[in-house]
């Protein structure tokens, strides 16, 4: 028995906050992925190197009343993703592992399925809906499809520090910031495909959360934006990355290779994607 599948990381999110009452995040797919392969072995030692797809293998196969593979079933990851950075590397890994098991054992997508047991693993990236969504991250008790993915180009600023999502979420800090008004503006954006409009949002996300995860180049960066025709800054609310979201690859491009970059950051473009 073997089976693969691969899915994509994220960068960032689009927003993050509180809404109402509640923590939520939206984020999109964007073109890195991670390549997944389950299958059988004598020796089945390599899922080990992964707690979180270990756990989640397991996880499943008993909900499934598969217990018994768990013994047997090995795992091998490829991926493309950087790890510790705010790229949704786990939730990839966690999406393209579910969606190998489903067709090892030929059973059908369960959107619901799939959230609950992400979040028994980790606080977890609204990239595994399939269309953008509002995300209760850490409980999963509320979930809103606002529309379609978006397709933009990203100017990233990729950081050194790695930023490990649960220990993270276990430290004690200030609440996220209020979003209740960006919301509406986001609708609104995605709805008229409006980047603009979506890109002010992430910009102010970003800003509103800086008492959580402090950018120093925050501000250059956003200036960067502005000078080059950008349409914001989307950001790691838990990692180290930033990125300028531009409308088109060549307005990325000229800002890549015209503007000088703050600190030590690794550049490079990429695209955001739909599912």
């Amino acid at each position: 028995m073997e089976a693969s599948a691969y899915y994509p990381g994220s960068i960032g999110e689009l927003m993050q906050g509180n809404f109402k009452g509640t923590d939520i995040l939206v984020s999109c797919p964007i073109n890195l992925y991670t390549n997944i392969k389950v299958f059988e072995s004598k020796f089945p030692c390599n899922k080990y190197k992964n707690n979180k797809t270990a756990k989640f293998l397991g996880n499943m196969l008993t909900r499934w009343g598969y217990e018994r593979y768990d013994k047997i079933f090995d795992i091998e990851i490829c991926s493309q993703i950087p790890r510790g950075k705010g790229f949704a590397s786990s939730t990839a890994d966690l999406c393209a592992l579910y969606n190998a098991l489903i067709a090892l054992f030929n059973r059908e997508f369960n959107q619901l399925e799939l959230a609950e047991e992400c979040i028994n693993i980790e606080p977890t990236d609204s990239i595994i809906f399939k269309e953008m969504t509002l995300f209760d991250y850490k409980n999963g008790t509320f979930y809103e499809s606002i529309g379609s993915y978006i397709e933009f180009y990203i100017l990233i600023f990729e950081g050194f520090r790695i930023v490990d999502t649960v220990e993270f979420n276990k430290k004690s800090f200030q609440p996220l910031g209020n979003i209740d008004d960006l919301v509406p503006i986001l609708k609104n954006g995605v709805l008229r495909k409006s980047i603009g409009e979506i890109g002010s949002v992430s910009s102010e996300s970003i800003r509103r959360n800086q008492h959580r995860l402090k950018y120093n180049s925050l501000d250059y960066i956003l200036g960067i934006s502005r000078k080059s025709g950008g349409a914001g800054v989307i950001g790691a609310h838990s990692g180290d990355c930033l990125g300028i979201i531009f409308e088109n690859e060549e307005q990325a491009r000229y800002a890549k290779e015209h503007y000088l970059f703050y600190g030590n950051h690794r550049n490079y473009i990429l695209k955001s994607i739909k599912i």
